[in-house]
């Protein structure tokens, strides 16, 4: 990925890697030792998450899409 986006700071705990309307990265920094919860988009979709602090990251997590049926009342 290219490493010219641009930072929005959204407050302390919260800011987004901007690279375009459709591609960005949403970085949440948890308190204590949990780090930070980043969510990559591409597209405008959800591709993956992630957890990062100061001792690992975890592996990328991609999101589940389920299909929900409208008509069916047990969903």
């Amino acid at each position: 990925m290219d490493f010219d986006f641009k930072k929005i700071e959204i407050d302390k705990d919260t800011y987004v890697k901007y690279w375009d309307r459709d591609n960005f990265e949403l970085h949440i920094r948890a308190s204590g030792p949990l780090g930070a919860f980043v969510y990559k988009y591409e597209n405008g979709l959800l591709k993956w998450r992630q957890r990062r602090s100061y001792s690992f990251v975890s592996r990328l997590i991609k999101p589940q899409w389920i299909d929900i049926d409208p008509l069916n009342k047990s969903s």
